[in-house]
């Protein structure tokens, strides 16, 4: 049963969340807009009024709604954050109420006749489209989505996280509908921290969610897929150039040392990393510079801010950088600072309950290892050799720069 239980004393609170993933496709966009479809409320809660009329009744529960994307996978997440009972003057149990209002929430949408209501979707249809329009206006994010957009073309990782406009012209109240009836069939995965019954809390589950309990989410995608390399730019009204490169590896928490490259990525471009030392504090290239590694599909990305003269010789430098690592070129010492650093990232994923819940969510979905413990013992196990290895199998993907306009 797809149920995972994290006892937790830490937080005076508790916390829920109805996890259904699917395979990432252009229906991200009727994905994101039906999350925000739940977020307005239900037949029982349909204005904001009653809808935050219920949380405050529920002694301030938190809710939200939202989608993320891991790899070639979107997962929609309904999260509820409540007071513990020993919190609460009065001697009661918000368990109940909160996963009463999870059901409600996402079995009673607002619909009419197996349709969205035109007057609710129109407004959020508004609000989604200037979400995704908004992307160009931080360039630096703008240059980073472009350039693995370029490197995955044709591929579902391709899929912007917050949709595309052209699906979105497409969907109105009955083809949203229909989607939303076809996630309910999907599996659901929750995840609760805090102090419970487990048995009780089940069993509640259980009547209330069904068999979509029982089902186990399994993809096809998330596939290494080598592609030809490919140069781009556009030019914007600005100061400072964004330059990305994107890397492919078949190296993912699915397949290869998927340790040794974490370790690798960290050494590479995190915090006081080798680029960072090269490029911005010895020869004061960039304005900032990291690189980061998404594990669920296999890609490194590394990005810059420069002053346009710079470069050509920035983006020689960083391919440098990782040529040579990959040619041994690596201190012990490095590895040991790399391993501290992450060992407190990941012990600082505890300070917060949200932090906790979207570190484990995917990898349970996954049923890949979520015990940051475990984690940190794989992680120190890696050796020089390892790491090597892992910086050996990269393949230069895309590379899209933002600079500016001519003349300027």
């Amino acid at each position: 049963m797809n149920i995972k239980f994290i006892q937790n004393n830490k937080f005076k609170s508790n916390s829920i969340s109805l996890n259904i993933p699917i395979d990432l496709d252009e229906k991200i966009t009727d994905l994101n807009l039906l999350s925000e479809m739940i977020k307005i409320g239900s037949k029982k809660y349909d204005s904001f009024k009653k809808l935050y009329g219920k949380l405050q009744e529920m002694y301030g529960t938190y809710f939200n709604c939202y989608v993320n994307k891991c790899g070639e996978v979107a997962i929609l997440t309904i999260y509820l954050e409540f007071l513990k009972d020993e919190y609460i003057n009065e001697d009661i149990s918000l368990w109940d109420d909160v996963i009463e209002f999870l059901h409600e929430i996402f079995f009673n949408v607002l619909e009419e006749n197996g349709c969205f209501k035109e007057e609710f979707l129109n407004i959020e249809k508004e609000n989604l489209r200037k979400n995704i329009l908004s992307l160009v206006d931080s360039k630096n994010y703008y240059a980073y989505v472009k350039c693995e957009q370029m490197a995955t073309k044709n591929e579902p990782y391709s899929n912007y996280i917050s949709g595309d406009i052209n699906r979105l012209y497409k969907i109105n109240g009955k083809i949203l509908y229909e989607f939303y009836e076809k996630i309910k069939k999907s599996p659901y995965y929750f995840l609760i921290t805090g102090n419970c019954n487990e048995d009780k809390i089940t069993k509640i589950l259980r009547q209330k969610f069904g068999e979509s309990l029982d089902k186990k989410f399994t993809t096809d995608n998330n596939k290494f897929i080598k592609t030809e390399f490919e140069e781009d730019f556009e030019r914007f009204d600005v100061t400072q150039t964004k330059l990305v490169i994107s890397f492919k590896t078949p190296i993912t928490i699915f397949d290869g040392d998927f340790y040794a490259f974490f370790v690798f990525n960290k050494i590479l471009g995190s915090g006081y990393s080798k680029l960072y030392r090269e490029v911005r504090q010895k020869k004061s290239l960039v304005y900032y510079i990291n690189s980061y590694y998404e594990k669920f599909k296999g890609m490194l990305s590394i990005e810059c801010g420069i002053d346009d003269k710079n470069f050509d010789i920035t983006k020689d430098i960083i391919l440098k950088e990782i040529e040579n690592i990959g040619n041994g070129n690596l201190d012990e010492e490095d590895i040991v600072n790399v391993k501290k650093s992450i060992s407190r990232q990941l012990i600082s994923i505890k300070d917060k309950i949200l932090s906790i819940h979207s570190f484990i969510t995917p990898l349970y979905i996954f049923e890949k290892e979520f015990e940051i413990e475990k984690i940190l013992e794989k992680i120190n196990e890696v050796d020089k050799e390892r790491i090597v290895n892992a910086a050996k199998q990269i393949i230069k993907s895309a590379m899209f720069s933002v600079r500016p306009l001519e003349g300027v």
